[in-house]
């Protein structure tokens, strides 16, 4: 077999146009930008005036010199991994090929149209806008969908990423363009397409069911071996023309089990398939494949309860809480989707003590390094399929292609360990069922929606893996309940507190059993804000900070709420700071109570962990890849062993799941107490002790206790309350702060609790001392106490060991940077000492 790829630079042009250089893999956008055509979409309003780029026509070529050798093979393709999206492909002028679905791989027979020497390959790309309009225009009825405040019509009738529309998170950039690999195969002998496998995990052997996927120019009988570890199997196989599975069945024992991140290592084997052809009269010609297996028994446990019916993972019989966050695409422009921006986002969510990432059905599938990256560090992934926030329209022609990419994508994807579920969609249950269902044409959406997932895309995605689950999507009950958003049964998505303006403490009334999505938006850094707005726009209500700010009413709600919480800032540094903290705070008032409730809730993944551009969102992890205040706030939420506090209120809280139906703002009263928990999630039953502190915020000890730790693996229990009139009477509580530190095994961080809003704390103004290291950083606060200590390490690409941190009075804390660059020491540490800065709570008064 012949492969030569087509990757570098092509030639493109819109039709009156001249021809440009571009770039492949790559996008329209990009290679508009690099030849100064287009001024950078991210900065300013510019996506404003480049909207036409979505409504246009492109075209582009390249040639290529072909072998007579390439040529004499029985079988010569041209391979296209990822077009986007409607697009025409010729070949010498010919036509051979179609595509209308970015998210499939398409292989076109251009052995007929390819001649000795050079050829011209051309791709046609019609706009996407255009494409998805007509076909609207010519639906039978109406099919709603969520919309923004940039947006390109038509987006349910395109199979193309959701996104690239417009969100209310990202830029409406309708790209075009060949976005993954192309290139030319030539064979004349069988060769292998795939490869995926199940696994039965029976003692200390586990049977590897293996299907091959085996594409044959002519019938004939081959030999197949698969090989993994200490199992191997060799068969004869009687091979027909064309495309088909071969199914082989080895055993394997001598492997270690593969973990999520946390529970134990991720030991990874390779899997190796081989096709032999031994009926020609010269030597046997074979094709070989590799891929990375990872061993591990995993189910999703969905069981009747009292409460209505369990929703969790276990892996290796080990129910596993899925901490994490939900991921968007990296970059909106294909020329920035690079490998370490995948590198940065796994390893990052790795370094936060995740479990699971939700790979969102808005975007597209991702490129093979996240899956890759998500193996090693193991993340669990769960997957939703490419539809979000729409009903979609169900005639044969769409579903055709639906078929074709949920089977090609499952195959693609199966072989990762890190794959746990397979979702159908991102709140279109939801949309049917509540948000459209007075739509006049409510029964053919009801029809149109069965089609495409109860009839399409679930069956399809079982027949390809019937290894793991595939939930019928998110939020749902379960595929047999009739209402998709019960809190007793399967996963919701609670976005009460930031939609409904609902205070933090409203999510202690929640008693979900998997939340998906959840989520309170903050600012970027002033940094990141910088290259994209002038200085003089630099405040959240002006035009430019309000273009990047895409949730309607979205700085207001950070404005309103900030001012429940934290005092109001004068300067924008200190409001871009106060709104990481108010971000790092809702989701710490989420994730540690849902986390408390184990296990009866089982997972919390929040909403984002990245952006795709500069721009006021729910992200942990700016577009620049700086940590916010809550990726860092993540590594404590989600630590093996976490130390926290619940209040309890002189108000009502309204009951239970009580933000599920209540819009109006409910009032929890004064903070009467706080109860120490510890919840584990470290599979060893954990021995220690817990140094419980109140003291005033100059030093003060008015209580100490010393808590025994005896739990159980995975237990979470309260041991024991604070209560406010515990407190001297000459002592006002909003000088007092209350301290909780762990000792024992497992990975574990201080846990703060006051009494009053941080807006009402008499903080002490103290300087903090600082001293580095090498690449450690000392902090104390000698004077006083000092919260929400910031440590800035300015263009420095990285993230400290912990940051955000409350150092107590006296108390001195050393961190260290992991630089993502490989630098020495000597090198960080000078670049430390240029700059970095330091900012607490306090200092915002």
């Amino acid at each position: 077999m012949q492969k030569k790829f087509l990757n570098g630079r092509w030639e493109f042009r819109d039709p009156d146009g001249e021809w440009l250089d571009g770039t492949v893999p790559g996008g329209v956008y990009t290679d508009l930008r690099t030849n100064g055509v287009i001024d950078d979409p991210f900065v300013a309003d510019n996506e404003l005036d480049v909207q036409w780029v979505g409504r246009t026509d492109w075209t582009y070529r390249r040639t290529v010199d072909v072998e007579p050798a390439m040529l004499a093979h029985d079988r010569v393709l041209l391979g296209c991994d990822g077009l986007d999206t409607v697009a025409t492909v010729r070949v010498n002028g010919e036509v051979v090929g179609e595509s209308v679905n970015m998210h499939v791989a398409n292989e076109f027979d251009v052995a007929d149209a390819l001649k000795r020497g050079e050829n011209e390959i051309r791709i046609e790309f019609r706009s996407p806008v255009e494409y998805a309009l007509e076909r609207q225009e010519a639906h039978p009825h109406e099919v709603p969908h969520t919309h923004y405040p940039v947006e390109q019509p038509g987006r349910p009738f395109i199979r193309k990423a959701q996104c690239h529309f417009g969100w209310d998170w990202g830029p409406s950039l309708p790209t075009t363009g060949i976005y993954r690999d192309i290139s030319l195969v030539a064979y004349s002998a069988p060769r292998i397409t795939h490869t995926t496998t199940e696994q039965d995990h029976d003692g200390e052997r586990i049977d590897l069911t293996v299907r091959v996927g085996i594409d044959a120019p002519s019938a004939g009988e081959c030999e197949l071996a698969a090989s993994v570890a200490d199992g191997e199997t060799t068969e004869t196989v009687v091979l027909g023309a064309g495309e088909q599975e071969v199914e082989l069945t080895l055993g394997v024992e001598d492997v270690d089990l593969w973990w999520p991140n946390g529970y134990g290592d991720q030991p990874l084997y390779d899997l190796e398939a081989t096709i032999t052809d031994r009926s020609g009269a010269g030597d046997p010609t074979s094709h070989t494949v590799t891929d990375r297996l990872g061993f591990r028994d995993l189910e999703v446990v969905v069981e009747p309860d009292a409460e209505g019916s369990s929703f969790h993972f276990t892996v290796n019989d080990t129910p596993v809480f899925a901490k994490g966050a939900n991921t968007i695409p990296v970059a909106p422009l294909y020329g920035d989707v690079t490998r370490d921006r995948y590198e940065h986002l796994i390893e990052s969510a790795a370094a936060a003590n995740m479990t699971m990432l939700r790979v969102w059905g808005g975007g597209y599938y991702e490129n093979d390094a996240l899956y890759e990256l998500c193996d090693e560090q193991g993340l669990l992934v769960w997957q939703d399929f490419m539809f979000s926030c729409a009903l979609y329209p169900a005639d044969d022609a769409f579903l055709a292609t639906v078929e074709e990419e949920v089977r090609y994508q499952v195959r693609r994807l199966a072989n990762h360990p890190s794959i746990a579920l397979w979702c159908g969609n991102n709140e279109n249950e939801e949309a049917l069922h509540n948000w459209f269902v007075d739509h006049p044409a409510h029964d053919e959406q009801v029809a149109d929606y069965e089609a495409l997932y109860e009839e399409t895309v679930g069956p399809a995605c079982r027949d390809e893996d019937p290894s793991r689950t595939f939930w019928p999507g998110s939020p749902s009950s379960g595929p047999d309940a009739e209402d998709p958003y019960e809190f007793g049964s399967g996963d919701v998505h609670y976005w009460d507190v930031w939609h409904e303006g609902q205070p933090f403490e409203d999510y202690y009334t929640t008693e979900p059993r998997f939340v998906s999505e959840f989520g309170y938006q903050s600012f970027p850094s002033v940094e990141s804000l910088r290259t994209v707005i002038p200085d003089d726009q630099l405040n959240p209500t002006a035009p430019l900070m309000e273009h990047h700010q895409r949730n309607p009413g979205g700085n207001a709600t950070i404005l309103t709420r900030l001012a429940s919480y934290f005092r109001v800032p004068f300067d924008f540094e200190d409001f871009v700071y106060l709104s990481q903290l108010l971000q790092a705070e809702a989701m710490s008032t989420a994730i540690e109570h849902w986390r408390r409730r184990k296990p009866e809730t089982m997972g919390a993944l929040y909403w984002q962990l990245n952006d795709l551009w500069p721009v006021a969102s729910w992200s942990s992890i700016e577009y620049d890849g700086t940590w916010k205040a809550q990726q860092y706030a993540a590594r404590r939420q989600f630590a093996p062993v976490l130390v926290s506090f619940h209040p309890e209120f002189e108000g009502d809280t309204g009951g239970e799941n009580a933000g599920a139906d209540d819009e109006a703002e409910r009032d929890f009263g004064e903070i009467t107490a706080q109860t120490l928990w510890l919840t584990s999630d470290d599979p060893r039953p954990l021995d220690g002790e817990i140094t419980l502190e109140v003291l005033t915020f100059d030093g003060e000890v008015l209580i100490e206790r010393t808590v025994e730790v005896n739990v159980e693996a995975g237990e979470s229990t309260p041991l024991g309350t604070v209560d406010r009139a515990d407190l001297p009477a000459e002592v006002d509580p909003a000088t007092v702060m209350i301290r909780a530190e762990y000792d024992g095994p497992g990975e574990s961080y201080p846990a703060t609790a006051v009494f009053e809003d941080y807006k009402a704390l008499e903080l002490p103004a103290v300087d903090l001392d600082v001293t580095i290291d090498g690449d450690e950083v000392t902090v104390s606060a000698p004077e006083g106490a000092a919260l929400f200590v910031e440590l800035d390490a300015g263009p420095l690409t990285g993230w400290f060991t912990d940051n955000y941190v409350d150092l107590r009075p006296g108390e001195t804390r050393t961190v260290a940077f992991e630089a993502r660059e490989n630098h020495r020491d000597g090198l960080i540490e000078a670049r430390l000492r240029e700059h970095l800065s330091t900012r607490h709570l306090r200092e915002t008064y």
